[in-house]
């Protein structure tokens, strides 16, 4: 029987009332939706066969159907989250690992403390979200360099002075006499404002607080106090004069399949972020609202452009205001105050009609929709990897980037390297597991170039392949043509960007490898000191020698460093 017959006699059964349906293959989801009326959507659905290969993949893979009815539209949309959060169906817009970006938490105990955090299981005040685990850990640790917050969890009763006191990373809230309860809690209130960025609110209670330890010659609690408020009058310092006129907000816009994320933070601008809307998903802006907020922060504003990409307003603002456990405003606009900046970062990059001409003119091929780019790093022969990024539809898709740990070659032989990488990557492609490129960027010369057309001949692959030499900035084409790319702008911008981030994730592939055998080769006690104060050892090379001493590490373990595993990229 054909699909769309065989699937109309089932929906021919639905009723049109609210609810939920639920397209299954055995124990596996396919996909989940709500509708007002669950007959009438279904039909939507079966009638964008002809035209949507990803509706008619839901109707293939399916082997059932069943639905639930609901009394209105906003238990439907509850109820429709709760089942993608749980089943996570192939066809629905689910964020990884069912949770968030990494927030900061200033937990609601005795004496708080700062975590980093997916959900909001934690009782405390949330800060972020950071868009890097990298970003969250940094933010943290300094945290307790400045403001001293307890670092052991649970809070040892009693405690014992530990490394983390000696290291000036916690105040010892744990050992009796070390901090009054009162005296922690304004460290905790000025770690807040400076998370928050409102300083104004703790900075007279710290002068206060500093001014009454000078009058007692209590010069210890003075330093310490003296620099928290140096911390914050920095911050406030260089903050963005603007001060927008609501306290927090996200502010979305959806464009040409592109979605940007610009983040307020008390009343300051302090982030942005674009996304692909997922090509193997189905959905709408709105969809990828509401998986955003399930696992994500939500402020008290959430601005989106255009107003048309939100349908259902009232029920997805009660959806937010129920989950944020306090009122939340959604408006179809973007702010004045923030339009300008705004605007300035949604530029459609390169002056894509202008390119997609270069790209026929003088390459002779078509404009693409997906480009990867390959280069490999090594240390004298050792720590051996792969990179693969991509660029699709005009923007580097950085979910898509993969790392390969070269297996089967010893010491220095980039050609072989090369060749395993490729012909990895190639066969994947062929099993289906990767689009097909259109272009293969290889960073070098002619060299690596012959090694990528071995590949593309033994996989048989119609990707057309070329290698971006940095000397000169010659393109070597598979065709035997060597294009100065500097003398076409539009060319340079895509082919420079895609080279130059393949060896940015190929080197630090490479970096953090070698770091994990010089953390190894370390004693604990100097391990455990630059795992809590570093973001790596390439922090600790350019570290002053003075702030190594303070932490108790001798300046000379900078030059043994460099002696075993200097930079060569």
């Amino acid at each position: 029987m054909d699909i769309p017959v065989r699937w109309r006699e089932i929906i021919e059964k639905v009723p049109q009332k609210c609810g939920v349906y639920i397209f299954k293959n055995s124990n596996r989801y396919i996909y989940i939706g709500k509708a007002k009326n669950l007959k009438k959507r279904l039909l939507q659905h079966l009638r964008a066969i002809s035209t949507d290969p990803k509706e008619r993949e839901i109707f293939k893979q399916s082997t059932s159907l069943s639905w639930i009815l609901t009394e209105n539209e906003y238990e439907a949309l509850l109820l429709e989250r709760q089942l993608i959060n749980l089943h996570k169906p192939k066809f629905n817009i689910v964020f990884k690992y069912g949770g968030g970006y990494p927030m900061l938490v200033i937990t609601k105990e005795e004496f708080p403390t700062v975590k980093i955090v997916r959900d909001f299981e934690i009782e405390g005040e949330y800060f972020g979200p950071f868009f890097s685990v990298n970003q969250a850990k940094r933010t943290k640790r300094l945290i307790h360099q400045l403001f001293k917050l307890r670092t052991c969890d649970p809070m040892p009763k009693p405690g014992k002075l530990c490394m983390d006191y000696h290291l000036g990373l916690c105040s010892a809230p744990c050992v009796k006499g070390k901090i009054s309860k009162d005296d922690y809690l304004t460290s905790v209130e000025a770690a807040k404002a400076f998370l928050s960025g409102e300083v104004g609110k703790v900075l007279p209670l710290l002068y206060e607080k500093l001014e009454y330890y000078k009058q007692r010659l209590e010069f210890e609690k003075c330093a310490l106090l003296k620099e928290q408020i140096t911390a914050l009058e920095n911050l406030a310092a260089g903050q963005n004069v603007t001060n927008y006129p609501f306290r927090e907000a996200d502010i979305w816009v959806f464009l040409e399949g592109k979605i940007y994320l610009f983040l307020v933070r008390g009343k300051k601008f302090v982030g942005n972020k674009e996304f692909s809307l997922p090509p193997d998903k189905l959905g709408k802006f709105e969809d990828w609202l509401l998986g955003y907020y399930s696992v994500n922060y939500i402020p008290e504003k959430v601005f989106y452009y255009p107003p048309s990409a939100v349908e259902n307003k009232e029920n997805i603002e009660k959806y937010l205001s129920q989950r944020r456990g306090k009122n939340v405003i959604l408006q179809g606009v973007i702010p004045s105050e923030i339009q300008p900046l705004v605007e300035l970062n949604i530029k459609k990059p390169y002056g894509e009609e202008n390119v997609k001409t270069t790209f026929e003119r003088v390459l002779k091929i078509p404009y693409p929709e997906r480009i990867e780019g390959f280069d490999i790093s090594h240390f004298l022969g050792e720590f051996i990897v792969g990179s693969c990024v991509v660029w699709e539809k005009g923007s580097m898709n950085k979910k898509c980037y993969r790392r390969y740990r070269v297996k089967t070659v010893e010491g220095i032989d980039d050609y072989q390297a090369l060749f395993e990488v490729l012909s990895r990557r190639a066969k994947r492609i062929k099993e289906g597991k990767y689009p097909v490129p259109d272009i293969w960027l290889i960073d070098g010369g002619k060299g690596q170039l012959n090694v990528a057309l071995k590949v593309k001949e033994k996989f048989k692959l119609p990707t057309f392949v070329v290698a971006l030499a940095k000397r000169n900035e010659i393109l070597f084409t598979e065709d035997g043509r060597q294009i100065p790319l500097k003398e076409y702008p539009s060319l340079y911008q895509i082919f420079g960007l895609i080279r130059d981030e393949a060896h940015r994730v190929a080197v630090n592939y490479n970096r953090r490898l070698r770091e994990k055998k010089i953390l190894k080769t370390l004693p604990q006690r100097e391990r455990k000191i630059i795992e809590r104060n570093f973001s790596g050892i390439y922090e600790v090379l350019n570290s002053p020698d003075e702030r190594l001493k303070r932490l108790g590490l001798e300046p000379s373990l900078k030059q043994e460093i460099k002696r075993l595993y200097g930079e060569k990229d």
